[in-house]
């Protein structure tokens, strides 16, 4: 029973002990505001001014020239999101292995069979051989036809952030 009591003392004294300590040392600093007339030239600022009106030099920018004459104004603007940039689509693995050796020889092995990027990964704890970049899952299952006929027995298709620029190479016809 008295051990109760000394508890709720306890409690209520850090309560009411944090409760008071934070309303101290808590200061407020104002700076007083000048009034216009104290202002150094106040007097001769003029409130109807026009940056506009004064005469200036024109800034003359050159339009970039764009070598694709032919296309409409969406499609050049797909040309130039898609420039340098990572997004969905899909790849065909090789090889998913614990071995780096085996993931290493794999990939020279890939690199030597295909016209596609080929690319070995590190997912701990797996490494994988992956080839191509591709938009759709159509072009993704033809390399994987393509790698099985190779000696790729376990070749299959993966979702994976991919290379869109390498993704859509009939831009780069254009």
């Amino acid at each position: 029973m008295k051990l109760n009591q000394i508890l709720l003392i306890f409690v209520f004294s850090l309560v009411l002990f944090f409760a008071c300590a934070g309303q101290e040392g808590a200061m407020v600093v104002t700076t007083p505001k000048t009034p216009a007339s104290d202002v150094k030239g106040f007097e001769n600022m003029r409130e109807d001014f026009d940056p506009a009106a004064l005469d200036d030099y024109d800034i003359e920018v050159e339009e970039p020239h764009v070598g694709f004459s032919g296309m409409d104004d969406p499609t050049l603007k797909m040309v130039e999101m898609l420039k340098d940039s990572i997004g969905p689509g899909y790849r065909v693995q090789l090889i998913q292995t614990t071995e780096p050796e085996e993931a290493k020889n794999t990939e020279r092995d890939a690199i030597l069979r295909f016209d596609e990027g080929v690319y070995r990964i590190f997912d701990p704890p797996f490494y994988k051989v992956r080839v191509g970049d591709f938009a759709d899952w159509y072009d993704a299952e033809k390399i994987q036809k393509l790698a099985i006929q190779k000696g790729f027995r376990e070749a299959w298709v993966v979702r994976t952030k991919v290379n869109l620029k390498k993704a859509y190479k009939w831009i780069e016809e254009l």
